[in-house]
This record gives C-alpha cells, sequence and structure tokens, in this order.
C-alpha cells in the first residue's frame, strides 16, 4: 500500500507541476488585460459616470495593449523560457 501512495503522491506533484506551468503561461499572455480590468473594475466600484467612461476606455485600450503585447519580443523570449521550463514542446 505503501508503494501505491508513493506512486500517487508523485503523480499528483507532476500534474500541480503541470497545471502550474499552464496557468503561469495563461497569465503571462493575458497580463495586461487582467491588469486594465483590475483597474476597470475598481473604477466601475467606486461609481460615476466619468468613471463609467474612463473603465470602458481603459479596458479597451487594455484589450488593445493585450494584442501588442503578444507580438513583442519580450512576450516570446518569457514564452520560450516557460515552456522549456515546463517541457510544453515535447
Amino acid at each position: 500500500m505503501d508503494i501505491v501512495s508513493i506512486i500517487l503522491i508523485i503523480a499528483g506533484l507532476i500534474t500541480i507541476y503541470f497545471f502550474f506551468g499552464v496557468l503561469l503561461k495563461f497569465v503571462w499572455g493575458w497580463l495586461p488585460l487582467a491588469i486594465g480590468s483590475f483597474i476597470a473594475l475598481g473604477l466601475i466600484i467606486t461609481g460615476g459616470g466619468a468613471n463609467a467612461i474612463g473603465a470602458i476606455i481603459i479596458f479597451f485600450s487594455s484589450l488593445l495593449l493585450t494584442n501588442k503585447w503578444q507580438g513583442s519580443n519580450i512576450y516570446f523570449i518569457v514564452e520560450e523560457k516557460i515552456e522549456k521550463l515546463f517541457y510544453f514542446n515535447d
């Protein structure tokens, strides 16, 4: 029974490692949109018409920035390092 539990623990750790890599890659790709959405949500919560217009502008600006971000050199360099670290190319 000990060997089965050790095998299950190792398989669980490998699974957690893989899903952490997937989460890291996802967050890295959508980082500008996540930051912009957080700021826009803060503006919406504070209320007011000007804040709502500002939140809409920030949200759509972060969408455009995310498109540019996913085509930048820094994004590709770090994404390649993440893929090598978590063996996504295998």
